[in-house]
């Protein structure tokens, strides 16, 4: 019966992410709403409801506006999340130097990222076949929230360092560790993954972030530190975010290939199973 309820309590997480969402967003929200209000009065002229509503509505459409609430939000969520972790599954939040300290697993991690860069756009790909409506949504999802051209200061420092940390403490670290409670570990790492892939709300990046959240979750159980997995997912972020399409050529994306496979041997070789033994006692992740 326990392992039921720690089933369901893995839904918790992400419910509570979403509704750490809305929280960052009011303070955002509001602060625009008085700048708008106190504008309009420091103007001295008189501007009718339906004005100032089609300003706010635009604010809400506004790519600075949405960087602001997720800066925001994956702050908050580092905070809960890794306060969450660390008391009731007794994550271990230190930084593992002797980790990082060995060159080759390091660079099995780094070979990883242009594979799976690789990978989540070949997903992309069929994906858009399969759903083209789903894509357009997509497209348009990623120009609001300010992808389309140079990304600013603030979004970079969301998506490559902010959001990654806050999502792997979410769902490598909470959600991970309660599912082990529940299911077998290759369960548990599925059932993470689809519910990372649910978490970003489209069809699109919800196909490629449940085959990301796979090896992110393998990244976290193998190396038994969820820093492990942070690392991976803030270089994919980086390059995702600066998007290098100009080096996707036939004979890179081999290389690519290669370079994953020797990744994933070097990273496999330079860990051990006590890591997947950590996972299963919520003791070093």
């Amino acid at each position: 019966m326990k392992k039921v309820g720690y089933f369901f309590f893995c839904f918790l997480p992400i419910i509570a992410s979403v509704g750490l969402q809305f929280v960052a967003a009011f303070p955002i929200m509001g602060f625009r709403l008085l700048h708008i209000f106190f504008s309009c009065i420091f103007s001295g002229r008189k501007i009718p409801y339906t004005d100032l509503i089609w300003q706010f509505s635009n604010e809400l459409n506004d790519s600075s506006v949405f960087t602001a609430i997720s800066v925001l939000y994956a702050a908050l969520g580092i905070f809960v999340f890794g306060f969450w972790y660390l008391k009731q599954f007794s994550g271990n939040l230190r930084f593992p130097l002797k980790k990082f300290a060995n060159p080759f697993l390091v660079l099995g991690i780094i070979f990883m990222v242009p594979a799976l860069q690789m990978a989540s756009a070949f997903l992309t790909s069929i994906s858009a076949a399969f759903f083209p409506k789903w894509m357009d949504f997509y497209e348009n999802m990623m120009e609001s929230a300010g992808f389309s051209q140079e990304p600013s200061l603030l979004l970079v420092l969301y998506a490559v360092l902010l959001g990654p940390i806050a999502e792997e403490l979410i769902f490598r670290g909470v959600t991970l560790s309660s599912a082990r409670k529940a299911l077998p570990l290759w369960a548990a790492n599925l059932f993470q993954a689809f519910l990372f892939g649910v978490f970003h709300m489209n069809v699109i990046q919800g196909i490629y972030a449940f085959f990301i959240g796979l090896f992110l979750g393998y990244i976290c159980g193998r190396g038994g530190s969820v820093w492990l997995s942070i690392f991976l997912h803030i270089l994919f972020n980086f390059w995702g975010t600066f998007a290098f399409e100009a080096l996707y050529s036939i004979p890179l994306l081999i290389v690519f290939l290669l370079l994953g496979i020797l990744g994933i041997i070097l990273f496999h070789k330079n860990t051990s199973s006590s890591g997947v033994k950590h996972l299963a006692n919520f003791s070093d992740i």
